[in-house]
C-alpha cells in the first residue's frame, strides 16, 4: 500500500471543465456548418441566419476562452499538476489539451504504473487474438478503450510523424520493411506514451538526445 497524493478536488473540477469544453467544441463545429448554405440559397433568405450564427460563434468562443483560462488556473494553483503539465508540454508535439487529459486520465500518474498499462487503457496496445494455443488472427487492439485518449494520441502521432525527425525516420523504415501503416502509427502512439512516462518519472523536461547522434 502507498499513500495517495492525488488532488481529488482539482481532478474533479478539471474533468467537469474538460467535458464542458468538449461540448463547446462540438457546438462550434455544428454552428460553423451554417456557412455551407452560402451559394445554395439567396442572400436575402440566409443573411439574418448568418448574422445570428456569427454572433453565436463569437459568444461560444468567449466562453471557450473562459473555460480554458479556468482550467489553466486550476493547474497553476496545484504544484503537482503544474509540474506534470510543464513536463508533458516540454515534449514537442504534445499540446495543452492532451497534457490536461493525460493528467486527468492517469490521476496525476498514480492510476497507472507504466506507459504499457495506459496504452492498454487507451486501446493502442495490440494483443494477439487467439484461442488456447492456436492463433486465430492478427494482433488487434482492445475496442473497449478510452476513445478520447486514442483520438488525442492519433493527432499527436500525425504531428510527430511530420515534425519529429526520429519518428519520421522510424515510420519510413517500417514502411520500407513492409509493415502495415496503421500498425506503425499505433507503435508511434505507444512511443509517445513512453516518452511521457519517462519524462514524468525522471522529473525533468524532455531533451531530444536524438539530435546529438546526428
Amino acid at each position: 500500500m502507498k499513500l495517495s497524493s492525488i488532488p481529488e478536488k482539482e481532478i474533479a473540477q478539471l474533468k467537469m471543465l474538460f467535458s464542458e469544453r468538449e461540448k463547446l467544441m462540438k457546438t462550434l463545429k455544428i454552428m460553423d456548418t451554417t456557412k455551407e448554405v452560402k451559394g445554395f440559397l439567396p442572400d436575402n433568405i440566409i443573411k439574418d441566419v448568418i448574422k445570428i450564427n456569427a454572433k453565436t460563434i463569437v459568444l461560444l468562443k468567449k466562453q471557450l476562452s473562459v473555460l480554458e483560462h479556468k482550467m489553466h488556473e486550476i493547474i497553476t494553483n496545484n504544484n503537482k499538476m503544474k509540474e506534470q503539465y510543464e513536463l508533458i508540454t516540454s515534449i514537442p508535439g504534445l499540446g495543452k489539451q492532451t497534457a490536461i487529459y493525460l493528467i486527468l486520465t492517469t490521476k496525476c500518474f498514480e492510476a497507472f504504473d507504466n506507459w504499457r498499462q495506459l496504452a492498454c487503457y487507451a486501446g493502442v496496445a495490440p494483443f494477439e487474438y487467439s484461442s488456447g494455443s492456436s492463433v486465430k488472427g492478427r494482433t488487434r487492439v482492445n475496442h473497449f478503450a478510452d476513445k478520447k485518449m486514442k483520438s488525442l494520441l492519433n493527432m499527436c502521432a500525425l504531428s510527430f510523424k511530420k515534425y519529429d525527425k526520429e519518428i519520421a525516420e522510424y515510420y519510413l523504415k517500417k514502411i520500407d520493411e513492409g509493415k502495415n501503416p496503421m500498425l506503425v502509427m499505433n507503435n508511434i502512439r505507444c512511443k509517445i506514451l513512453s516518452r511521457v512516462f519517462a519524462t514524468i518519472n525522471r522529473g525533468s523536461k524532455y531533451v531530444n538526445i536524438y539530435k546529438f547522434a546526428e
